[in-house]
């Protein structure tokens, strides 16, 4: 992961109040949980400031005093809940042993894990206000990052091991297959005929064996 991507939590322009102390680390941390749990009890259309507040027992004025909107809010929860799951899949993706295993754990975290994922409906939120704004769509690119570095990681890995036919460019490779696993996503966040995640899973995997295992229908060498 690059430096930027792993220091990103929202756009320098967007950070208001002490956040750097250790006790307006915490406050901030409150807010951004109440409103991650807000999104998932009642989905991000019923979340107002108000509740927010309420839900990390501050005043609406204190939770201004970090953030400058709704929508800053919205945006710096994802960033702060992407972070926690970075280190979370770095630790799963630690424990498995073969590339091919990797590339499966990696795409299970990937996709959502139920049609109301809090976090993907903030990415759909974060998706909506780019085409508008370079600075999200910057702000977008920097999570993002983590997810491509590691999938590069994968490949690399397996193409040094030998179980992976090289691709092209590996650059291209993350590319075309983080989309893959965007338009995957997008089937399984559907209100009807939603497919479960390990069958996403399974046909991202047929995917990935077109390219870097040609002719294979083997998962590990």
């Amino acid at each position: 992961m690059s430096e930027a991507a792993a220091r990103v939590s929202a756009p320098a322009s967007r950070r208001r109040g002490p956040a750097s102390t250790e006790d307006g680390q915490r406050s901030r941390d409150r807010i951004l949980r109440a409103a991650l749990d807000l999104i998932t009890e009642t989905g991000i259309d019923q979340v107002r400031l108000a509740a927010i507040a309420r839900r990390a027992s501050m005043s609406t004025g204190q939770v201004m005093y970090y953030f400058t909107s709704k929508e800053h809010i919205l945006l710096e929860t994802l960033a702060w809940q992407e972070h926690r799951d970075t280190e979370s899949r770095r630790a799963a993706l630690a424990k498995v042993t073969g590339a091919w295993r990797q590339l499966d754990r990696f795409i299970v975290h990937y996709l959502p894990d139920s049609p109301t994922d809090p976090v993907w409906i903030l990415w759909m939120e974060a998706w909506a206000r780019a085409p508008h704004s370079a600075e999200v769509s910057q702000f977008m690119e920097a999570l993002l990052r983590p997810w491509r570095d590691d999938l590069a990681s994968i490949v690399a890995r397996g193409v040094e091991a030998g179980t992976f036919v090289p691709p092209d460019a590996i650059d291209d490779f993350t590319l075309r297959f983080v989309a893959l696993l965007d338009g995957l996503a997008l089937q399984r966040l559907r209100q009807l005929h939603q497919p479960s995640r390990k069958y996403l899973t399974e046909q991202a995997m047929k995917a990935a064996r077109a390219e870097l295992a040609p002719g294979s229908r083997n998962t590990e060498p």
